[in-house]
């Protein structure tokens, strides 16, 4: 049995023309619509972030 996820809607993202073009091109390959390719991407992204360790700065 699946899953039911909740999601919300936290953004509205500007998205530049060159990238509304690649989507509409995946989109029309596999059929699935542009916002749930962009949603998946953009989870990917931020999941998948890993932070690099800084470093506290020296304090003279």
């Amino acid at each position: 049995m699946k899953e039911k996820t909740a999601v919300k809607q936290l953004y509205r993202l500007n998205v530049e023309p060159k990238v509304i073009d690649q989507l509409s091109k995946i989109a029309a390959k596999t059929g699935e619509p542009k916002t749930r390719i962009a949603t998946r991407l953009f989870t990917e992204a931020v999941m998948g972030y890993k932070p690099s360790a800084v470093k506290p700065k020296k304090v003279a």
